[in-house]
């Protein structure tokens, strides 16, 4: 990565919003100014200014991103970039992009963008508009998953997966401490590390806690206020045990304890083209999955070592079976594949995109 200078731009929000709990120590735009931290004389972090309220309206996001368009392109200026690679990750920018004074341009695709907003309403025809819109205009689109590659590979110019993967270096099944709030759970442990929102399937985590009495649940990270009402009720079973948000370094801690651990996501548009971060993380610690279908992932090469699960029932017997297997498990998960997936890898094949420009 030598010669390279990177300028970061980080997401901004409303004048009208508060940052979120557990983001408000670095989400700290202001209104009508931009901060430029300075990491370093190749590194450069910036916040743009806070936007104008209700830019969930299209008409609104628009004149946003073109607003923080034309301040950022003047800020890159000032900082020295000249005829560089524009990175753009959010297709809300589509109206904005052509002001950047940039050689070139990749579009990094995580998810189904246009899908969260479901399709039934404005926000998803505008969001499904600026994606096609950008993936035309670039020279380079880089996706996360294979559907998603399915999607857009007749409308790019060049077009390359690069799955989701993990730090090799913090993810390792070596290691023996045990976290304080862990000691007093009885095993067999189920797990689920990650933010606990809406695009999880609460009803499934009832039916296989309800059905598993003598079985553990813990589950580690922060809950979304939209996701509220439902996990509190989860957390009315006595086997569910809910620990809270932890320092990344102390995760692999606690999936080192977990026995199995769960991918619970809801099924749907969504779902189907996401590449779960979580899954490569157990996976390098050596831990059997239990995952409902998810397309993409099902197509990645560490899928024969996912228990997927086609209904509430199967996802119960496939969890049982992993229990059961555990112990086996580490005989049979071909780590050779599962290196693949670690970001020393994957930043391989994005550094080659980028020399390739």
């Amino acid at each position: 990565m030598a010669g390279y200078k990177v300028a970061y731009i980080e997401p901004s929000f409303s004048l009208v919003k508060k940052p979120d709990q557990d983001k408000k120590d670095y989400q700290v735009n202001r209104p009508f100014e931009i901060i430029v931290e300075k990491k370093s004389d190749s590194l450069f972090i910036i916040k743009p200014p806070q936007g104008m309220p209700f830019w969930s309206y299209p008409n609104v996001s628009r004149l946003n991103y073109i607003y923080f368009a034309v301040r950022l392109r003047w800020v890159l200026k000032r900082l020295g970039f000249r005829d560089y690679i524009l990175w753009n990750y959010r297709p809300e920018f589509a109206p904005g992009v052509s002001l950047f004074d940039y050689g070139k341009l990749v579009f990094d695709i995580t998810d189904d963008l246009a899908a969260y907003r479901g399709t039934e309403n404005k926000k998803y025809h505008y969001i499904k508009m600026c994606m096609e819109n950008t993936v035309s205009k670039s020279d380079h689109v880089i996706v996360t998953a294979s559907t998603l590659l399915d999607k857009y590979r007749n409308s790019s110019k060049n077009i390359s997966l690069v799955p989701n993967g993990y730090d090799s270096d913090l993810f390792s099944d070596s290691g023996v401490l045990i976290p304080d709030d862990m000691t007093g759970i009885k095993s067999p442990v189920v797990g689920f590390i990650g933010t606990l929102f809406s695009f999880l399937d609460y009803k499934l985590l009832e039916y296989i806690i309800r059905n598993s009495p003598d079985t553990s649940f813990v589950f580690i990270g922060s809950l979304e206020e939209n996701a509220r009402k439902d996990w509190m009720h989860i957390t009315t079973f006595r086997n569910v045990h809910w620990l809270g948000k932890k320092k990344k370094e102390d995760i692999p801690c606690y999936i080192r304890m977990f026995d199995v651990c769960i991918n619970p996501f809801r099924v749907d548009d969504v779902s189907r083209s996401v590449s779960p971060l979580k899954v490569f993380e157990y996976l390098a610690m050596k831990k059997p999955v239990v995952s409902v279908q998810m397309e993409s992932l099902q197509r990645e090469e560490v899928a024969p070592f996912v228990y997927f699960a086609g209904s509430y029932e199967d996802f119960l017997d496939k969890l049982n079976m992993a229990l059961k297997e555990r112990e086996k498990f580490k005989d049979r998960l071909d780590f050779r594949i599962i290196k693949q997936y670690s970001w020393e890898s994957l930043f391989e094949k994005v550094l080659t995109i980028t020399e390739n420009l």
